[in-house]
């Protein structure tokens, strides 16, 4: 019996030393507004941020589209694109995809591969996507 509980000691204390060395961040967010004359808005921001990856996915008013699209044509590097009814930013490094952005009526969606792309970058993109909330619902 104490070889058992030595050995499930020793494989927790193995994962939690591994849990440590990797972080992992999930945010949340929805926000409406029903005020009297207020426009009535909803808004929901998911993001996950880890070693590897960074992704968020983004629910917006509509009417907020053309003003999120500028937003980004005015921060992104890469060259806007348009396939049917979404615009896209795709950021190639050695070939591989370093990120994706998709922007659709009301709806946002981010992909980074932090493998392809500088410290500096993932930096800037978790600025720039840090007050989604505010350019959406202004």
């Amino acid at each position: 019996m104490k070889t058992i509980i030595c050995a499930l000691c020793l494989v927790l204390a193995v994962s939690v030393g591994n849990a440590q060395k990797s972080s992992n961040s999930k945010v949340s967010i929805s926000y409406s507004s029903d005020e009297p004359g207020d426009k009535n808005y909803k808004v929901n921001i998911s993001i996950s941020n880890n070693d590897d990856l960074y992704t968020l996915n983004a629910s917006f008013p509509n009417s907020k589209t053309e003003k999120l699209k500028r937003f980004l044509n005015d921060h992104l590097d890469a060259k806007m694109t348009k396939k049917g009814n979404t615009y896209q930013w795709d950021y190639l490094n050695e070939g591989e995809i370093g990120y994706n952005v998709k922007l659709k009526k009301g709806k946002l969606n981010v992909f980074m591969d932090k493998e392809y792309v500088s410290i500096d970058l993932v930096e800037d993109f978790i600025d720039m996507f840090s007050d989604l909330k505010e350019i959406v619902k202004e």
